[in-house]
């Protein structure tokens, strides 16, 4: 099943886990249409766990959303998360991904 992001689902609303798992994949596979941004806090956290963009962008592309989000700040986040690294992330308009922070698991 294909989710329209323009029309479809309000990306910035509450989505269940197996949703934004979804909604995640397709952002990533709009190719040079998405955008990820990193917050200065998520680059801070990545500098203290020797983690690069690259390492970031592989758990986006290979992690899975378990849980349901956290209402934070106002916006929705989401942990994306592989054996090693946890990233969280907030769905933006247009197609956006915006990295909240990143850990290593200890």
């Amino acid at each position: 099943m294909k989710i329209d992001l323009k029309s479809t689902i309000d990306i910035e609303s509450s989505l269940r886990a197996g949703q934004a798992n979804k909604v995640l994949k397709q952002i990533l596979n709009q190719g040079e249409s998405h955008y990820i941004v990193f917050s200065k806090h998520c680059r801070k956290e990545m500098s203290d766990d020797n983690l690069t963009s690259v390492d970031i962008i592989n758990v986006l592309q290979g992690g899975r959303i378990i849980d349901d989000p956290e209402l934070e700040k106002g916006t929705y986040r989401y942990r994306v998360e592989t054996p090693n690294i946890i990233v969280v992330i907030a769905f933006c308009k247009p197609h956006m991904i915006r990295c909240v922070t990143a850990w290593r698991k200890k």
